[in-house]
């Protein structure tokens, strides 16, 4: 038998019996549909948040401080840390949680105080007024730069212009300046979904009340930042009495670390989702393997009378995995493109981000050529064994 005859009788075999054909490639379709849409989803999500760390400056270091007690990170360590080489911008900033009231609702937010050396090392996109200025810093303003995660919580809608209203923080009256864009707010959005921003000289005069900073650097280049990191931790343990082989009571976090952190973690997770809908696959290849069987006893005349006239094992077990191949990639290229369009509808609704690739549709197709051979074997290897004579007096 040549290629053409064989698809030739799997087309026949397949349309003998629509209705069961068409259960069984809707296993396959729901398995490889629920795989491609997953993985889209976690590579989508990936790439977001990559985005993002990197939209807040591939070349920031961030300096916080674990101590219980002592004095922190000090005005001192912030001098010390712009004498390293290879440093930009040292910029020191305080941070509470506090509650946003206006327009009869509140929201939670991570309330950070910064100055102009912060506005130097950080990427900000402000879609609607202006950033924090030194002039309001001078007077320890009471100014206020919302991020679009509180203007939506508070007016309900995220690209509402917010500026020239007044807001309320612990019964306090602040103006708003500034609404960040929803793509952006630099390192804070890249670390709370909510971060909002005032002057430093009024978050430490009105909130925290400390003395000790968190601190944001900016190194030269992105290629300094390993170097000036090690730089960081031996010059704080020795300013802080600590030894060089303690744990120090500070954390030195770099964007680029932590890039490859949240892509790992974001990695595992596609892996794990994808894992989970393959077991919609592994039912569907049994579904195969249950329809092919049926085929086989429902055509055992049929075989002995193909053996009676030539054929040989090899042509049968070929005719029987040719159909289950048909039959799994029919299923596949359906399923591919429900996950498509359920990426596209997941992308639509803004609320997660979605991208389906080349390397998720071939892994998809290859999935599906994969089950129809393995779980088409079976039953194309019993088929070829079938004894000729008493397969033509099968009832």
């Amino acid at each position: 038998m040549n290629l053409l005859d064989i698809l030739s009788e799997t087309f026949r075999s397949l349309t003998a019996n629509k209705g069961r054909t068409a259960l069984t490639i809707l296993g396959i379709v729901v398995g490889i549909g629920s795989v491609i849409a997953l993985i889209s989803v976690g590579q989508g999500t990936s790439a977001s948040v990559q985005q993002q760390i990197t939209d807040a400056g591939t070349n920031i270091i961030r300096i916080t401080s674990t101590a219980q007690t002592g004095n922190g990170l000090t005005d001192g360590d912030l001098a010390a840390l712009r004498e390293l080489q290879g440093v930009s911008v040292v910029a020191g900033t305080r941070s509470t949680s506090e509650y946003i009231v206006a327009n009869n609702t509140s929201t939670n937010a991570q309330l950070t105080g910064i100055d102009a050396n912060y506005i130097k090392a950080i990427k900000s996109d402000v879609a609607h007024g202006s950033f924090i200025t030194s002039y309001q810093n001078s007077i320890a303003a009471h100014a206020i730069v919302l991020s679009s995660n509180a203007v939506e919580s508070i007016w309900g809608d995220a690209s509402y212009n917010a500026v020239g209203q007044t807001v309320q923080i612990s019964g306090q009256n602040f103006v708003v300046t500034g609404v960040l864009s929803s793509s952006s707010g630099g390192l804070a959005a890249a670390m709370s979904g909510n971060a909002c921003y005032i002057p430093l000289s009024t978050m430490t005069a009105q909130f925290t009340g400390k003395t000790s900073y968190s601190v944001v650097m900016s190194t030269v280049t992105m290629e300094d930042q390993t170097a000036v990191s090690n730089l960081t931790t031996a010059l704080l343990k020795s300013r802080h009495g600590i030894a060089a082989s303690d744990d120090p009571d500070f954390n030195v976090t770099t964007m680029s670390s932590m890039l490859s952190l949240t892509s790992s973690i974001t990695s595992i997770l596609t892996t794990l989702l994808a894992a989970i809908a393959s077991i919609s696959l592994v039912v569907g290849g049994i579904g195969i393997m249950n329809m092919m069987l049926t085929s086989v006893t429902e055509r055992t005349r049929e075989i002995g009378l193909r053996k009676a006239i030539g054929a040989t094992p090899g042509n049968i077990t070929l005719q029987f995995l040719v159909e289950s191949i048909v039959l799994t990639s029919l299923g596949g290229v359906i399923g591919v493109f429900i996950g498509w369009l359920i990426s596209v509808i997941v992308n639509a609704t803004g609320t997660i981000s979605a991208k389906v690739t080349a390397s998720a549709v071939l892994l998809g197709v290859g999935v599906c050529m994969l089950i129809g051979i393995v779980f088409g074997f079976y039953p194309a290897h019993r088929a070829a064994k079938l004894d000729p004579i008493d397969a033509l007096r099968y009832q």
